[in-house]
């Protein structure tokens, strides 16, 4: 850790923040909170340290941040989900306010209460009939580094783009964090959190040092925020961390902030290639050889090196793949792009003999958004990593959406070859295929060096992530999804993904499940895309999809997710289509 602690000689507070985010930046000696509300004015810490901390807490501290609802308020950015019934909107500004708003807001809407951050959800966890009050956490968005933790951190209302831009340009470092720009770090972070960089730096929760989270105890009425690391003196909070590394979104508490004592320094250069073909050069032999050339490249790949395939339907007319190559800390341009023009010319010759490649001429959409954007040429095009971050920072219109994942251990196993490929082909009356597709990421790298147990992400031992996606729009007004023919669009788009998951796994059962799998093949899914096609608590087998998600981690081992849920929220309070459940 390079961050000198020197003395403080001036404190700089954020508008509406309270002294907490008042800390010493590790290069001036002042108190630094840095992110989107901005640096508003200078206090001489004398003055400031003569009014008693109580006083200074109660001064920042806002009379009430319910507001009234307004009409954006009760959708997500999937255009799916909607809440009719929301009653009210709470904002804290500030993370002492965030306890005073818990208890507020479920003293007076009991279990009906919702947190949101950046609202990208894939399923209706925050938005649906049953959400009375949402806690809107999109005000505190600050990044900084924090002398008294020795920590740089991270406050759960930062959407990505801001946490790359402010460690980037601040402090020179980086997260190993997904690339949508507007997501935000409140649900995205305790999910995993996995991106361009996870090959070579790992999960971003694997270098989550400490979080910060206000939990509730029904039984005096009472919230309370707390600090917990792995240096927690209670072996419960010390518990309740590990659960945070992976499964708390929605199910234990309030999370305020986030902190990493030594995040990766950011590469100084990144190089972006684009390889595409056309569906009409690509039989089924060549699609067979393509999945397979690209399972066999993945294991043997530098971890600098992320590949993204996009397996897009037919009605697309191309299908492509992205390569970045980032570049470690010290290394040289020259360095870099000898190391990069490698990678290039290696994937180059490995794919020739699959089918002739081509420009690609339109976008093929999905997450994340480079190829969302048709490249300049077919050339390697090097970059520095603030440019590739904005390139690759791409996140699409408000659309209506749906999302399935899978993780895979070994190369594709030729039913699952047959299968995608047959349901890329088809093309279901009334239904819109331009946005469908199968993204297949690289994995493994630094992910797998950590164990299964480490956090609640079991996942260690993958090559490949999945990650299942159809979209469509219309014009239907925001909670109209369900009536007339917007519904049967609907069902007809979600009937086509679902029955293309379901004819892959058929072998395990029609999902990716490893308790079917006697080959080793499959590896269960990822929380952060939640389906809640594979089991929610309203049709009893919630079971079934928080064993894909978290394998052993759920129940079985001794510290296990279910034992952290009973001990911090055995009245379940803070529950979804697909929560932790208390018994």
């Amino acid at each position: 850790m390079s961050a000198p602690n020197g003395p403080a000689d001036k404190v700089i507070e954020v508008e509406q923040q309270d002294s907490s985010y008042s800390r010493r930046n590790f290069l001036t000696g002042a108190a630094v909170a840095v992110g989107a509300v901005g640096l508003t004015s200078l206090v001489p810490a004398p003055a400031l340290a003569s009014t008693p901390t109580a006083v200074r807490t109660a001064a920042t501290r806002a009379v009430g941040t319910r507001r009234p609802v307004i009409r954006s308020d009760r959708q997500g950015y999937n255009r799916r989900w909607f809440a009719p019934n929301l009653e009210g909107v709470y904002t804290p500004t500030t993370t002492d306010q965030v306890a005073d708003v818990v208890t507020e807001a479920l003293s007076t809407h009991g279990k009906n209460v919702k947190v949101t951050s950046g609202r990208h959800c894939y399923e209706n966890f925050v938005y649906n009939d049953q959400t009375h009050a949402i806690i809107d956490m999109s005000a505190l968005n600050q990044v900084g580094f924090d002398p008294e933790y020795n920590s740089y951190f991270v406050d759960a209302g930062c959407e990505n783009w801001t946490v790359y831009r402010t460690m980037l340009n601040t402090f020179n470092r980086t997260l190993p964090a997904g690339s949508c720009y507007s997501v935000g770090a409140g649900g995205h972070i305790t999910g995993g959190g996995y991106g361009l960089l996870s090959r070579l730096h790992g999960l971003t929760v694997d270098h989550l040092s400490a979080v910060d989270i206000v939990t509730w105890d029904a039984g005096s009425s009472s919230a309370k925020l707390r600090h917990v690391s792995e240096q927690s003196s209670d072996k419960a909070e010390r518990d309740l961390f590990w659960a945070l590394r992976g499964a708390g979104g929605g199910n234990f508490g309030v999370i305020t902030r986030y902190y990493f004592a030594d995040p990766p320094v950011a590469p100084e250069h990144a190089t972006i290639w684009t390889l595409a073909w056309n569906w009409s050069d690509m039989t089924s032999a060549s699609f067979a050889a393509l999945l397979a050339s690209y399972a066999d490249m993945i294991p043997t790949m530098p971890d600098t090196d992320f590949t993204l395939l996009r397996l897009t339907h037919v009605a697309k007319g191309q299908l492509g793949m992205t390569l970045q190559v980032a570049s470690p800390a010290g290394t040289s341009f020259a360095q870099h792009r000898r190391s990069a023009e490698a990678s290039v010319a290696s994937a180059q010759k490995r794919f020739s003999a699959v089918a002739p490649s081509v420009r690609l001429r339109q976008p093929l959409g999905g997450h994340p958004g480079y190829m969302s954007t048709a490249p300049a040429s077919q050339s390697a095009v090097h970059l520095t990593y603030l440019e590739a971050l904005q390139n690759l920072n791409g996140i699409g219109p408000n659309e209506f959406g749906k999302y399935k994942s899978a993780y895979m251990k070994k190369a594709f196993p030729a039913a699952q070859v047959e299968a995608i490929y047959h349901w890329l082909n088809v093309s279901p009356a009334g239904a819109d295929m331009s946005q469908a597709l199968v993204q297949v990421d690289s994995y493994g790298g630094a992910i797998n060096e950590y164990s299964a147990t480490s956090t609640p992400v079991p996942q260690r031992s993958s090559i490949m992530k999945l990650q299942y996606q159809t979209y469509w729009n219309n014009d239907s007004v925001p909670g109209t999804r369900n009536t007339g023919a917007y519904r049967e669009q609907s069902e007809t788009q979600l009937t086509w993904i679902n029955d293309l998951y379901r004819a892959v796994y058929a072998e395990y059962g029609g999902t990716p499940n490893p308790a079917n799998d006697t080959t080793g093949t499959v590896g269960g899914c990822y929380y952060n895309y939640p389906d809640n096609q594979l089991g929610t608590h309203a049709s009893g087998d919630v079971d079934s999809a928080l064993w894909l998600y978290f394998l052993d981690n759920f129940r079985k081992n001794p510290r296990n997710l279910v034992d952290v849920k009973k001990r911090w929220d055995p009245q379940n309070y803070f529950h979804h289509a697909q929560s932790i459940p208390i018994k």
